[in-house]
């Protein structure tokens, strides 16, 4: 196929490769919107330091205004935290423009606490979408990994911390399904070529991503390399080289269009692009400068970043931390073991030689698109850690929410290690989620007492839906791990004829021609049906 797919097309692919991974995915939806808004009902409102900042950002906005670090909230509520300055007011403005148009009017009305809570459920909205767009990117960087979309959404949805924004007015709830959606854009231009319509999804990604959050310039660059690696890139009349660069300099015009005027504000007020006052920090916050070395070999400062699952339980604890390691070990075994199996021997070669050329010229080019699309995540990953240990130095701290930039690489290769061997994986995605539980039920509080309305209901009724997602996740976990197909071959083997001539069998039409196993065959098909 050399055009884009129909859309039934990709959705065929989809449901071929991935049978039962739909209901591991949206029950994973299900779970993170309801755990979103029991812990948005458990937290009292505007108690964080930053949800005040951004609660105010939001009405200022409405108001047809931007804020200003120095002139501190403009707008407060009659409850909740107070911050000394607008500390979030560096921030490009479009999460706080998609609440306005619901939390102003709530607020401008007299109803404070509804406001908030409107804004909290928008932040759940939000994020939810980040487990979809995560299961639909890594099936498009990797067609033939059937298991991985499945295991990729559940371990999105299960992370303290996603969980935590998703019930908080923060605009990380936006930040990361933008940070996912990226991912997964420059995934499938690596692995499957660029088209029009992808390069459209890059473009609008890439303003959206600097129209949130000036971190997003790790995967706008990303974006920008990985569509001029692609191994195709086709835009109508244009092919080749004019057509990388077209495709290359787009998300960059899109970005600059949709954000630039901000962080040219930015430098005017502030005398930085980022809009950063670390001088204040350092004076007002008891914040201390660093050398970066002693950050990099300080243990606490990777426990701070990295510390996605531990819900609030004690942040200085390793136990929670084993849901993050023991999956990435795992993963690591796993690649040895790819490595050490896959190396040719003279049989191999001899095969090879057998083969036709552009079956070998198929199999180095995606050999070579994995190498790519294993380097960026590296990349991206050590970018983001270089970025943080220089901030921290500054006096910034090493807060976890700041590892979203590389959390989708870091939950693929995680994935990865839980289900590289099939016949175990739903048994070890299932012993995670049974790790998984402690850190999310230390979210909630079911007999909570709080200034909202009925809070403790709510909760109640949120939390029995999200053991509803729980469930299905875990039915969906085990379907998707091939068992029930391994217990129907096994039975349509033990029914087979033994007598007569071997190969004889009507249930083979073709017996001069084997059929494809089924990685091959799933593979193939996904791979026929990708958007190039």
């Amino acid at each position: 196929m050399t055009g884009p797919a129909p859309r039934t097309a990709r959705i065929a692919a989809w449901t071929h490769a991935h049978p039962w991974a739909g209901i591991t995915v949206w029950s994973a939806v299900v779970f993170l919107l309801a755990a979103s808004v029991a812990r948005a009902f458990t937290y009292p409102p505007l108690n964080g330091g930053d949800e005040p900042a951004h609660f105010d950002y939001i009405i200022t906005v409405w108001h047809g205004h931007l804020p200003v670090f120095e002139n501190g909230l403009t707008y407060r509520a009659p409850f909740g935290a107070g911050v000394p300055v607008q500390w979030v007011s560096q921030h490009p403005p479009l999460y706080y423009l998609l609440l306005a148009p619901v939390v102003g009017p709530l607020f401008d009305h007299g109803h404070a606490l509804l406001a908030v809570m409107a804004g909290r459920i928008g932040s759940g909205l939000m994020i939810a979408t980040a487990v979809p767009a995560a299961a639909w990117g890594v099936w498009r960087t990797f067609p033939g990994a059937r298991r991985l979309p499945g295991a990729v959404a559940v371990l999105t949805a299960l992370a303290g911390m996603i969980i935590q924004q998703g019930s908080s007015i923060y605009n990380d709830a936006l930040y990361y399904p933008l940070v996912v959606l990226a991912c997964g854009i420059a995934g499938a231009a690596l692995r499957s070529g660029v088209s029009r319509r992808l390069l459209v999804a890059a473009a609008l990604v890439g303003a959206a991503g600097m129209t949130t959050r000036l971190s997003f310039a790790l995967w706008l660059v990303a974006l920008v390399v990985a569509l001029l690696l692609a191994p195709d890139v086709r835009l109508g009349r244009f092919t080749g080289i004019p057509a990388r660069i077209v495709a290359a300099v787009l998300p960059v015009l899109a970005a600059g269009a949709a954000s630039g005027w901000f962080y040219l504000r930015n430098e005017r007020i502030t005398g930085n692009f980022s809009g950063r006052h670390a001088e204040w920090g350092l004076e007002h916050a008891h914040r201390v400068e660093r050398p970066m070395v002693d950050i990099a070999q300080d243990p606490g400062f990777y426990r701070g970043l990295f510390g996605v699952y531990r819900g609030v339980l004690d942040p200085l604890s390793w136990s929670t931390y084993l849901l993050l390691v023991v999956p990435l070990v795992l993963a690591v075994l796993a690649g040895v073991w790819v490595l050490v199996r896959r190396r040719p021997t003279r049989a191999d070669a001899s095969v090879a030689r057998s083969v036709a050329r552009a079956s070998v010229r198929a199999e180095r080019r995606d050999r070579l698109s994995t190498a790519l699309i294993v380097a960026m995540y590296v990349v991206v990953t050590l970018l983001l850690l270089a970025s943080q240990v220089d901030y921290v130095s500054g006096g910034g701290a090493a807060n976890t929410r700041y590892s979203f930039t590389a959390l989708p690489m870091i939950i693929i290769a995680m994935a990865v290690g839980l289900t590289a061997w099939r016949p175990l994986s739903g048994v070890l995605i299932g012993l995670w989620i049974v790790g998984a539980m402690p850190p999310y039920l230390s979210l909630v509080d079911l007999f909570v007492t709080s200034i909202v309305p009925h809070a403790a209901a709510v909760v109640q009724v949120a939390f029995a839906v999200s053991l509803v997602g729980i469930v299905g996740i875990v039915i969906g976990v085990f379907l998707d791990s091939g068992v029930l197909q391994d217990a129907r071959a096994a039975g349509l083997a033990r029914r087979r004829p033994t007598t007569g001539t071997p190969g004889a069998d009507r249930t083979d039409s073709h017996p001069t021609e084997p059929a494809p196993s089924e990685p091959d065959e799933v593979q193939a098909r996904a791979a026929r049906n990708n958007v190039r």
